[in-house]
């Protein structure tokens, strides 16, 4: 019940109080004064009547005796007039019934009114010669009592009317504070931190609302050096301070990551790029044009490789840069080195060196099982060999006995035949309590395509398939599939499915995707949806679009891979996330690296802060599982817990 009706409810019971007890008094003086008026009544009647009907009796003058009871009588004032000698005989009676015009009748029943008898003597002298015995009419009586009560009546409604009007009015004007206080409460709670500006002018309500914008600020306050220390400390652990890429820590940890990884199917490209006479540049021109070289050769890098969504590009030291990009042909390994070695044509064109041979390219295709020793060793060898041709020239370390990976064209028939068949296999991999495994947060979802090397994991899938434009469709047959799936018996389990940042930059597929959910309304509250946060960063006006309209729904959305970019983390604050699930780079390192578990515990400050709960993707050990475990995350995923299971 809302405190507006409380207060009305007291109010009402108040005037309730106060005119039961009015008319209570009220009516009680009124009816003792109505009662004293017809004994009275009835008394001065009788008196009159005794003195003068007493020469009439004693004459026995029975028409004078009749013709002046009778004038009296006919008044209607009267209930019955009696007129009875000292024996008692009754010498006269004139009696009508009592009348209650106007009255209800169970006002009557509720009030009654006594009718007293009236007496007087009839006298000769000292001789008595009979009694008058006159009663009143009530009927009167009653009608004015129930004239008062009513008007009472009719004055309180009147009067708790207006008074409930202006409750109404006033508490709406003194609880205006309290519901604005409300609504940043809830602000609050959903990870907004607004201040109320206009202040109350009674003095509790303003300290109330003084009190909650200090609550609100020093939230806001907390929060934000929680994301600061976390955004600190990722740039002192991973990120190179001279040209903002990743440093070789975070590369190694990406490499190892992607290699161990089943779902990420990494069998891309590493690729080293090595300005040429680093060292000798730095003694000639100085270590800050040498520093400057490196901003440069890293902001032409990272423009040549972001047509190939790389996992990492990062400075491994001196002037050396390492390159992790998916799968590709031929073709696209070919298209990538030519971007690369212009890029390094380009350092010379701006006349950022003097000479035009500015460094070299080595790149390994990861084709088989070979650990991230063997993979650099290839594409160091590789490097050498570019280093012995021409001027910024890339060089591809080929594996004779690996098969040839697929080109753009083949993978475009692959995915769309998949797609026109409907042969995309589902699987999936619970989300459990890291100290309990047996209590599931949810099921992800995971996409298996199926090729001549058997059922292909989604990460060896959708980078192609994002690169060919594909990864919308995609999307929408793996919704589609789920959704035909999903029995009334499986709504105890909830499922998250993966979006790709195609479909989130896709209006059209918003308008597909919530159409298709309207359908199944009684899916809310066990679906969910995650898109990787190094893709999703990049749309956030279409990210906050799409977690507004599901939540209207009853959907959740969480971010996959958190932590593979440099993105800042204030953007979280505004989003009203369901989960983060951090990226498998630091949970591979989590057990050894006191960076990544002190990053990893900031960021679960955070979520927290932010009332979301923060998953470790990737756990594929006992020692990954134990220090998830002591940094009390929400959630594990990983084939150390459960291995996809088919739908």
């Amino acid at each position: 019940m809302t405190l507006l009706r409380q207060l009305l409810i007291a109010v009402f019971a108040l005037l309730l109080l106060v005119f039961a007890g009015s008319v209570a008094i009220s009516v009680g003086n009124t009816r003792s004064y109505l009662d004293a008026q017809l004994r009275s009544h009835a008394q001065d009647a009788a008196t009159s009547l005794g003195l003068s009907l007493s020469a009439s009796v004693a004459d026995n003058d029975r028409a004078t005796l009749e013709a002046m009871v009778d004038a009296l009588f006919d008044s209607g004032y009267y209930q019955t007039v009696r007129i009875v000698d000292t024996a008692g005989t009754e010498l006269l009676r004139r009696e009508q019934a009592v009348r209650f015009e106007d009255v209800p009748a169970w006002f009557v029943r509720l009030l009654p009114l006594h009718t007293p008898l009236g007496e007087a003597m009839l006298m000769s002298g000292w001789r008595q010669l009979g009694r008058v015995q006159v009663t009143s009419n009530p009927g009167y009586a009653y009608l004015e009592l129930w004239r008062t009560t009513r008007d009472s009546v009719g004055l309180f409604a009147l009067v708790a009317a207006l008074a409930v009007a202006l409750a109404v009015i006033g508490v709406n004007i003194i609880l205006r504070p309290l519901r604005a206080i409300e609504a940043q409460a809830i602000a609050i709670a959903e990870r907004e931190f607004p201040l109320l500006e206009d202040l109350p002018r009674t003095r509790e309500l303003r300290r109330v609302v003084e009190a909650m914008n200090q609550m609100s600020r020093k939230v806001k306050q907390m929060l934000d050096e929680q994301i600061a220390l976390g955004e600190r400390l990722r740039e002192k652990a991973y990120r190179d301070p001279v040209t903002g890429l990743g440093n070789r820590a975070l590369f190694e940890q990406d490499l190892q990551h992607l290699l161990d990884s089943t779902e990420e199917h990494f069998r891309g490209a590493l690729v080293l790029v090595q300005l040429r006479d680093f060292k000798r540049y730095n003694e000639t021109h100085g270590y800050s044009a040498g520093d400057e070289l490196l901003r440069q050769a890293a902001a032409v890098l990272r423009e040549a490789s972001a047509e190939f969504r790389p996992h990492c590009l990062a400075r491994l030291g001196g002037a050396d840069f390492g390159l992790l990009v998916p799968r590709s042909g031929d073709d696209e390994l070919a298209a990538l080195g030519e971007a690369l070695s212009q890029a390094l044509a380009r350092l010379y064109e701006r006349g950022l060196t003097a000479d035009a041979d500015v460094g070299h390219i080595g790149m390994a295709v990861r084709t088989g099982n070979e650990d991230a020793r063997q993979l650099l060793s290839r594409a160091d060898a590789a490097l050498r060999q570019a280093q012995t041709s021409a001027g910024n020239a890339w060089q591809l370390a080929r594996d004779e006995m690996a098969p040839r990976p697929r080109p753009a064209s083949a993978w475009r028939n692959l995915i769309g035949d998949c797609l026109a068949r409907g042969q995309l296999a589902l699987y999936a991999q619970p989300v459990v309590r890291p100290g309990d495994p047996q209590m599931v947060v949810h099921h992800e979802v995971l996409l298996r395509l199926p090729t001549d090397e058997g059922l292909l994991p989604a990460g060896g899938v959708m980078p192609m398939a994002e690169r060919l434009g594909l990864a919308s469709a995609i999307d929408r047959a793996v919704i589609t599939a789920l959704l035909a799936r999903v029995k009334p018996s499986d709504n105890a389990r909830h499922f998250a499915v993966n979006l790709s940042p195609s479909s989130l930059a896709d209006a059209q597929f918003h308008g597909w995707l919530l159409a298709k959910l309207e359908q199944r309304p009684h899916l809310a509250g066990n679906l969910s949806f995650e898109l990787p946060e190094y893709g999703a960063s990049r749309q956030l006006p279409a990210l906050r679009e799409l977690i507004g309209a599901l939540a209207k729904r009853g959907y959740g959305v969480g971010l996959d891979h958190f932590g593979r970019g440099f993105n800042p983390l204030g953007y979280l604050s505004g989003l009203k996330l369901a989960y983060l699930k951090v990226d498998g780079r630091y949970v591979h390192a989590l057990a050894q690296d006191a960076d990544s578990r002190y990053f990893v515990s900031t960021l679960r400050e955070i979520a927290h802060g932010l009332d979301c709960l923060l998953i470790a993707e990737a756990v594929e050990d006992a020692e990954q599982l134990a220090a998830v475990s002591e940094l009390r995350l929400d959630g594990a995923q990983g084939y150390h817990l459960a291995q996809p299971r088919a739908l």
